[in-house]
């Protein structure tokens, strides 16, 4: 009887590996054993098939993104290129042409540090690097950073920002607002609106960002957070749809909840709430 009970758990983990030696990270053993070694075997294989699968869809989508999401700027560089070498160009032509190369670049090296920052992401802890700080003047620091975006088309701001000290990354928060105050000012139409409202709670804040852009349709609402999914690809071509995917991604790390309203020709709404965290003090 005792070397049933040895054996057995050692026999259904050598099955198991078996099936990730064959690439099947699917395979879970029932960590509810009465022997509490085993229990802690089992919940650490658990847990190292969990990030292989993690990896394995991580290499998959990385690979889908190159042969599609480079494709487009890759052969724009190639022919542009190419164009440039003919001894008959213009002035104009040829700055033309060197013009859309390094807008091509811009989008290939956009879209690579997106992917970076999503694969860091879909593996991050962040409790280690969290500190309070004042919410209201990082989201008041966001918005001067991209004023001349906002000036250029004559938008007019209105900011309600309660006094604010959160504890979370700061670091991260930070391109959570770069990026939803971006997706604002580059939907807004000229001479358009644009709100940021920041309320501070006992338990959490609310931040909401309203414009009164061009809306997204409602029957695209529930994939916004998709990755690559873009508003309208035809109009507003310097994005690669990542950036929502990264918001969603960091809010989730935090905790928090974000949802959007909108309607087409209607402008948007964005709400989101971080939950307040103790600050965690050092022994």
């Amino acid at each position: 009887i005792v070397m049933i009970q040895i054996l057995n758990p050692i026999i259904k983990l050598k099955k198991a590996m078996t099936k990730v030696i064959e690439s099947d990270f699917s395979v879970q053993l029932d960590e509810d054993e009465r022997i509490a070694e085993v229990s802690e075997l089992y919940h650490s294989f658990n847990l190292m098939v969990n990030e292989l699968s993690s990896i394995q869809r991580l290499q998959s989508d990385f690979t889908s993104v190159i042969s599609h999401e480079f494709k487009t700027p890759l052969s724009s560089i190639q022919g542009y290129a190419q164009l440039l070498q003919s001894p008959d160009l213009t002035t104009s032509e040829r700055e033309s042409y060197q013009h859309r190369i390094i807008v091509a670049t811009k989008q290939l090296s956009g879209l690579s540090n997106n992917i970076l920052k999503l694969s860091k992401l879909d593996n991050q802890s962040i409790s280690s690097e969290r500190k309070p700080y004042r919410l209201d003047e990082q989201i008041r620091e966001s918005i001067l950073s991209l004023h001349n975006q906002w000036e250029e088309k004559s938008l007019t701001l209105t900011i309600d920002l309660d006094s604010t000290v959160l504890y979370a990354n700061e670091d991260l928060l930070n391109q959570v607002w770069i990026n939803l105050l971006d997706n604002a000012i580059k939907y807004s139409e000229q001479d358009g609106q644009i709100i940021v409202h920041l309320k501070d709670s006992k338990d959490s804040v609310e931040i909401i960002i309203e414009d009164t852009g061009i809306g997204i349709p409602s029957e695209k609402l529930n994939i916004i957070f998709e990755r690559f999914f873009q508003v309208d690809g035809s109009r507003y071509s310097s994005g690669n749809g990542l950036g929502l995917g990264i918001v969603k991604r960091i809010i989730d790390i935090h905790e928090g909840t974000i949802e959007y309203q909108s309607e087409l020709g209607d402008g948007t709404k964005v709400f989101i709430t971080i939950p307040h965290k103790k600050i965690e003090h050092s022994k």
